[in-house]
């Protein structure tokens, strides 16, 4: 049995990488907040999975939960370790309180350390195991590679998860560690539909008028984005490349934006961004 280890299978991504690679018969460890999710994972998928009870912000659960596991880990060691749970806290940079930019900074990027470096002796970093060295592939978005306005905290969360994943990828090599990050535009989960009226706590300020429209342009998004089964299709298919890429951009006009993120001058992409704003339907604050 090959153990693999995801955070955050309660729903979208997590939950349908964690069903595609039960039913192709691996034993999937996931994470999830609360206890009617650990039922419901149990119930659904019974002796196929192991749920771990704990928050990701809290390293004390984690530790505890991970370390109630053990024996489980060091017999079997670990194939594959995605980082999927990740949260997206809207609002102008102006505006956005400590404790939201925190929270963001903690759940997409400080939370995926801590875990990291708890799973890396099973993963392979230690060379007396009697596993192969595994995988970690790090769930990042189109927001690591370009910035959004309104959607600050989130895309420099993204922007800090593709650096980690490049140090990793670096310093992991000496144990034949593969460290892969999947960037996907817009999908059709909840975490952005989660944040339908977020925004109309900054109405009052002096980004008023634009963000009166965010729902609109929300919902708009999200008439393009993809199924959720793309990602977990992909996950599935990189574990299984003995030689995948660094990076996957997943995206329905993949040509177009790595032309507006990474060749497009900065002045014209920003002339860009504000023509988009000011139609208030297809632009996508959040």
């Amino acid at each position: 049995m090959k153990y693999i280890f995801i955070t955050g299978v309660s729903s979208g991504i997590g939950f349908e990488a964690m069903q595609t690679f039960i039913y192709a018969g691996y034993h999937v460890i996931g994470t999830v907040r609360n206890e009617e999710d650990l039922n419901r994972m149990y119930g659904t998928f019974g002796n196929s999975c192991t749920i771990l009870l704990f928050d990701v912000r809290d390293s004390i659960k984690m530790a505890s939960e991970i370390q109630r596991i053990k024996p489980k880990l060091e017999k079997h060691g670990l194939t594959c370790l995605i980082n999927n749970a990740g949260m997206a806290v809207p609002g102008p940079l102006q505006y956005l309180s400590e404790e939201d930019f925190e929270m963001e900074l903690d759940v997409n990027v400080k939370s995926v350390r801590r875990i990291t470096n708890a799973l890396l002796p099973y993963l392979g970093t230690d060379k007396n195991a009697p596993f192969k060295p595994g995988k970690i592939i790090n769930i990042s978005s189109v927001s690591g590679l370009f910035n959004s306005p309104f959607n600050g905290a989130y895309c420099i969360s993204k922007h800090a998860l593709e650096s980690m994943t490049d140090v990793y990828r670096r310093e992991l090599a000496m144990f034949g560690i593969q460290v892969i990050a999947v960037e996907p535009g817009p999908i059709k989960t909840e975490i952005w539909r989660k944040n339908l009226g977020a925004l109309d706590k900054f109405l009052d300020t002096e980004y008023g008028e634009t963000l009166a429209s965010a729902n609109k342009m929300i919902e708009n998004s999200e008439k393009s984005a993809l199924e959720v089964e793309v990602i977990s299709r992909l996950l599935f298919k990189i574990y299984k490349d003995p030689n995948p890429k660094t990076r996957y951009l997943v995206h329905r006009k993949k040509l177009m934006f790595r032309i507006l993120s990474s060749w497009l001058p900065d002045k014209w992409a920003d002339r860009l961004v504000a023509k988009a704003i000011a139609k208030k339907d297809n632009y996508r604050p959040v």
